[in-house]
């Protein structure tokens, strides 16, 4: 009869799988330096995570800082607090390098499209409930593509930490906003 699998080793792969990618980046990563940093045998790792390309978006999963969902009462109010909550996975090098060269990984390697994160309040998860939300409201119209609001979301804060990477942490988040419902109500 199989072991349970260990919430404890699982853990400690996502850790070590993590700090592999935030100093080595996808394409130093390896199975064999995670089981030495996290302790856990190969074997367990594969036993959790018999593709490696699952334990990496795991681990770049797990550097995503996740905001509770906001309700200020008003949808530029909720959209300015959602963005200056997620503003940090932008701002930390580390932590955009590993996530834009998943990016790029993905153009060579279909299987590590990132899957359904993990918390309800990953921006893939909020940003469609924000939608939701203010769609019954009748601030946001109907006809809005749920991709394209996430695009124009999303996109300023990933489109800005490529380009000029030493400002985004100065953006200014009120006229990105503004500009944003402008959008979103068309």
């Amino acid at each position: 009869m199989a072991r349970p699998r260990s919430e404890e080793a699982r853990e400690k792969m996502v850790a070590a799988a993590a700090e592999v990618l935030l100093e080595r980046g996808v394409s130093g990563f390896t199975v064999d330096e995670v089981a030495k940093r996290s302790g856990v045998a190969k074997t367990t790792i594969y036993r959790h995570y018999p593709e490696p390309h699952d334990l990496i978006v795991s681990a770049v999963d797990s550097t995503v800082t996740y905001a509770e969902l906001p309700d200020t009462g008003s949808l530029r109010g909720d959209l300015a607090e959602f963005l200056r909550r997620i503003l940090p996975n932008f701002v930390e090098s580390r932590i955009r390098a590993v996530h834009y060269e998943l990016w790029a990984a993905q153009v060579r390697d279909p299987s590590l499209v990132v899957r359904e994160p993990r918390s309800p309040n990953a921006p893939r998860s909020a940003i469609p409930q924000l939608l939701q939300r203010w769609q019954a409201a009748g601030e946001i119209s109907p006809n809005v593509d749920l991709l394209t609001a996430y695009e124009i979301i999303d996109g300023p804060l990933a489109l800005r930490s490529i380009m000029a990477p030493t400002t985004v942490s100065t953006i200014d988040i009120d006229a990105l906003v503004e500009r944003m419902v402008v959008q979103l109500q068309l």
